[in-house]
């Protein structure tokens, strides 16, 4: 007998698949809906994150989110990719282009995949855990993200934050002069807190 949770997980599938695969390949599944903006707002934002490719990156998200969840294989992994996707497209279609049922179903997939990110919690307790480090990094003060760009008491010794100025340059000058408009702004302004957490843990370092 089939769980419960395959059933919510094999139905999430179901419904990303062939809505992504009808964004690539809409002759090939012409009777499946898809959204229709109607907003002015709702139909210049995606009309804009269609030119700019980002739309295609969201539907080959849920494309090989649903495959993974239809087949079982890297559940947790395929939940978490689609859950940034079903959080923005809930937020255009019950923010912004307002309609009831649009929203419902918006709403209804984004719970859908909230609900299995539970069922699945235990997949996600080592990123959970508190002092939790990514993969490739270290404990140590100077070998994870936090205490040299978070942190600013992280403890990092001069040599590695003179290495991790490198990074934070980089990603200032890439905001700076290619992203353009303000898309690259607003990157600068979210460097500003890590930038202020390296300078505190460079003027305290020691050594």
């Amino acid at each position: 007998m089939i769980r419960p949770i395959d059933m919510l997980r094999l139905a999430l599938g179901i419904i990303m698949v062939p809505t992504a695969l009808a964004y690539f390949l809409p002759d090939l599944l012409p009777w499946v809906r898809t959204a229709t903006w109607a907003a002015p707002m709702s139909v210049r934002l995606m009309d804009s994150l269609d030119a700019s490719g980002l739309l295609a990156v969201a539907k080959f998200i849920q494309l090989t989110g649903g495959l993974a969840l239809l087949l079982n294989r890297a559940v947790p992994f395929a939940l978490a990719a689609m859950a940034a996707v079903n959080v923005c497209g809930a937020f255009v279609a019950v923010l912004i282009e307002g309609a009831p049922m649009l929203g419902t179903m918006a709403l209804g997939g984004l719970a859908l995949n909230a609900v299995l990110m539970f069922a699945y919690l235990p997949a996600y307790h080592a990123m959970l855990a508190a002092g939790a480090v990514a993969d490739g990094e270290k404990p140590e003060a100077g070998a994870n993200f936090e205490s040299l760009f978070v942190n600013p008491l992280g403890g990092a010794s001069r040599k590695a934050l003179l290495i991790a100025l490198v990074p934070l340059a980089g990603a200032a000058w890439f905001f700076w002069d290619v992203v353009p408009f303000a898309n690259g702004t607003m990157g600068l302004y979210v460097l500003v807190l890590p930038a202020l957490a390296w300078a505190v843990n460079m003027a305290r370092a020691s050594r």
